[in-house]
């Protein structure tokens, strides 16, 4: 793996776990065994770093979320199929949450940069949803209400699934959405 993404790797991994304002540069550059020179020699700032952060987890996300969606052929079944792949991808992360909601939390609209392209994420994905919606359902507002239904239902059990450390949020969101989708 060459260096910058050994850094980024190892950002990953801090950020995500231990969190974006209790990482240090030094601890970065420490981990992921780089001369400091090296970590500023690809990122200018703690701030670009986590702009990288962001926009490899939202990369790796909908990678992740794409590939599990493309077993299925009808749009409501990859409606609900997003609720499997919450499941999974949130006990793979030790039920830590979305990468994309904490540094948000821990930003609290400190750094435009990485603020601005969270928002982006989560607009993304909700126009997926309503890319999906809109193939079942003809007007517009049905659609879009039905996709916002499910993006928050998606986004509460994703928050209450890491306070609890358990799927039971998961399980529930995805029974609401198969009844808003029957």
């Amino acid at each position: 793996m060459d260096t910058k993404n050994r850094i980024i790797a190892t950002a990953d991994t801090l950020f995500y776990f231990q969190g974006y304002q209790s990482t240090g540069i030094n601890q970065i550059i420490d981990e992921a065994k780089v001369a400091k020179g090296s970590l500023y020699n690809h990122f200018k700032s703690k701030s670009e770093l986590g702009q990288a952060y962001v926009e490899r987890s939202s990369d790796h996300w909908f990678t992740g979320l794409i590939k599990e969606l493309d077993k299925f052929s009808n749009p409501k079944d990859k409606l609900i199929a997003v609720f499997s792949f919450l499941d999974q991808h949130t006990r793979k992360n030790y039920y830590n949450g979305c990468r994309i909601i904490n540094i948000m939390t821990e930003i609290a609209g400190e750094d435009e940069q990485i603020t601005t392209m969270s928002v982006a994420h989560k607009q993304k994905f909700r126009d997926f949803l309503y890319t999906l919606t809109s193939e079942i359902y003809t007007e517009h507002i049905t659609a879009l209400e039905i996709a916002d239904t499910i993006y928050l239902l998606y986004e509460g059990a994703t928050v209450e699934s890491k306070i609890f450390k358990q799927s039971w949020p998961i399980e529930l969101a995805r029974k609401n959405a198969e009844r808003i989708l029957t």
